[in-house]
């Protein structure tokens, strides 16, 4: 492909409101075009990029021997409102209507679909076990679409569904999909964790969430490290996490200190000062608003206002914080939706804590309203604060793949049934397995970045290689050498990219860097006197490699092939 022939659309300059990397780099490399909110125009560069992500993922999955299907995009709302999905889902489902009033959905998801697919065309166990996948587009009408291609209304993914005969044939085809996942993440150059997860929406008792490193996710998983600072436990940071792991399950005499007096109360704090969580909850003036932060620490530890101010989340430089009144705390918590004008911050030094004392402080003295109870009911994951140290680590994170064993849940609901071997109708069991192709590409460019733009992982890139002729349209010599390596790349069906355009050489190398082809060879008078020519990795784009002409071609091919 030669540049002046495609559609080739790099920025300058893109929208102040753009959050993370992933967009800014998709917007200002030509990648994509936003339509509407939430919804994106693919050019070929990103077309290009998507094409090998879904290479990839065939690949694998006709090594664990899937079946690719494709169902259509609309569905119609009955299977859905029989399993009562359609009002769990609500706002989320994208609906529309016929000319005779039908309702009709745009799909977000599969499994009542594939359950039927399934009930109408495998009656015995000898068809059994069986996996189908389809790469579709995908549709939520998302209430706040952020970071791009990250979280949108139209989206596409990887969806595959096994079923099988009984359980134990389930989780051994879920321990194998959840390695192919592994393989085809680590295919990708995503640095990621497998961390098991709540099911949700979809159901079942099992699953595992696969999340990529990277500063803009909105997810948060906490790494815990043994004393050789190797990983001991990966764990996402829910609520419920929360709750069930650090708190509830350690709380002890709570309800019997809440009725003692404060000389009692005293004496319990001297006796067991570690184990005491002091919570305080302080107010924040900020744009003529209030906002609130509760703080919980050790009790043998004394608040430093100091160090919540330097928390980067909250920016409290220069804010004046005072403690909370009595009737303003009740006020926070007598909320009975989640309240984002509330922060918590959990000092990490409680979480080593094997048994907890709650007590609630306000201006130092206790007082018994039971805030220690109140805290997640009232708070949203992503406004609770932990700080780092050497044992814990907190991580944001972006969900890329989930995996699930659903089990008989839409079999029961279907009525999906196979004869077993012994004649008997027995309910089919089914596993889910999820991939976001589109946010792989977000989350690509998240960990392979620079400060001149995307840095692409060989399997990705759109292109293997970038010609660069340097005055192409004044020097005869270099125009020839430029084309004869054209020719004899794209023979050995290397996709390349030659730079043909009549553009400032500063405009070329900006936008060769930006669009992060993996390798750049540039031909140049100083260089073809020598019968040279000038190679540059991306990912090591300051080191030049000055290579015979002769040698090029075998030498870009086994850069390929390494």
């Amino acid at each position: 492909m030669r540049t002046s022939k495609y559609l080739l659309y790099t920025l300058k300059k893109i929208p102040d409101h753009i959050e993370s990397t992933s967009h800014q780099l998709m917007l200002k490399s030509g990648l994509i075009r936003q339509s509407n909110s939430g919804i994106y125009t693919w050019l070929p560069n990103g077309l290009k990029v998507l094409k090998n992500i879904k290479k990839i993922i065939r690949t694998e999955m006709d090594i664990v021997g899937a079946n690719e299907i494709c169902f259509p995009i609309m569905q119609s709302d009955e299977l859905w409102k029989k399993s009562n999905r359609f009002k769990q889902y609500g706002k989320e489902l994208i609906k529309l209507y016929d000319r005779n009033n039908n309702c009709f959905i745009l799909s977000p998801t599969y499994e009542e679909m594939v359950t039927d697919f399934i009930k109408q065309e495998i009656m015995s166990y000898k068809k059994l076990p069986i996996t189908l996948y389809q790469i579709q587009t995908k549709f939520r009408d998302e209430i706040r679409p952020r970071f791009g291609i990250t979280r949108t209304r139209e989206f596409i993914m990887k969806d595959a569904y096994s079923f099988h005969e009984n359980m134990d044939c389930l989780k051994k085809k879920y321990k194998k999909m959840r390695l192919i996942y592994e393989k085809i993440f680590k295919k990708m150059n995503i640095n990621f964790y497998s961390v098991k997860a709540e099911c949700g929406i979809i159901g079942g008792n099992y699953s595992h969430e696969f999340q990529a490193l990277s500063k803009s996710g909105e997810d948060k998983i906490i790494i815990s490290y043994n004393k050789n600072k190797k990983i001991n436990n990966i764990n996402l940071l829910t609520k419920k996490f929360i709750e069930n792991n650090f708190f509830y399950k350690k709380k002890i005499h709570v309800k019997k200190i809440n009725n003692k007096n404060k000389y009692e109360i005293k004496n319990i704090c001297n006796n067991m000062k570690k184990n005491i969580i002091k919570n305080f909850i302080m107010k924040i003036n900020k744009n003529k608003n209030n906002y609130f932060i509760g703080c919980m620490i050790r009790g043998d530890h004394l608040l430093d206002i100091n160090k919540i101010k330097k928390i980067k989340n909250l920016n409290l430089n220069n804010k004046n914080i005072i403690f909370a009144t009595k009737s303003e705390i009740k006020n926070i918590f007598s909320k009975k939706k989640n309240n984002n004008l509330f922060f918590l911050i959990i000092d990490i030094h409680i979480l080593y804590l094997k048994k907890i004392i709650p007590l609630n402080i306000i201006n130092d003295k206790y007082f018994k309203f039971n805030i220690f109870d109140q805290y997640f009911k009232n708070i949203k994951v992503d406004n609770i604060i932990i700080n780092n140290n050497k044992k814990y680590k907190i991580k944001n994170c972006i969900e890329i793949g989930h995996i699930f064993q659903i089990g008989k849940k839409y079999s029961k609901i279907i009525d999906a049934k196979i004869l077993n071997i012994n004649g008997i109708k027995k309910f089919i069991h089914m596993g889910c397995y999820g991939i976001g192709v589109t946010r792989l590409i977000s989350t690509i460019i998240e960990q392979n970045h620079d400060k001149k733009g995307i840095i692409w992982p060989k399997n990705i890139a759109p292109f293997q290689l970038l010609i660069i002729p340097i005055k192409n349209n004044k020097c005869k010599k270099i125009q020839e050498i430029s084309e004869y390596l054209y020719y004899k790349f794209k023979k050995k069906n290397i996709k390349v990219l030659l730079e043909d355009r009549n553009e400032q050489t500063g405009v070329i190398f900006s936008d060769a860097n930006l669009i992060g082809i993996p390798n750049i060879i540039i031909i140049n008078k100083n260089t073809i006197k020598n019968q040279t020519i000038e190679y540059q990795e991306r990912k090591n784009i300051d080191k030049k490699i000055i290579i015979h002409i002769n040698n090029i071609i075998n030498f870009i091919i086994k850069k390929i092939k390494l």
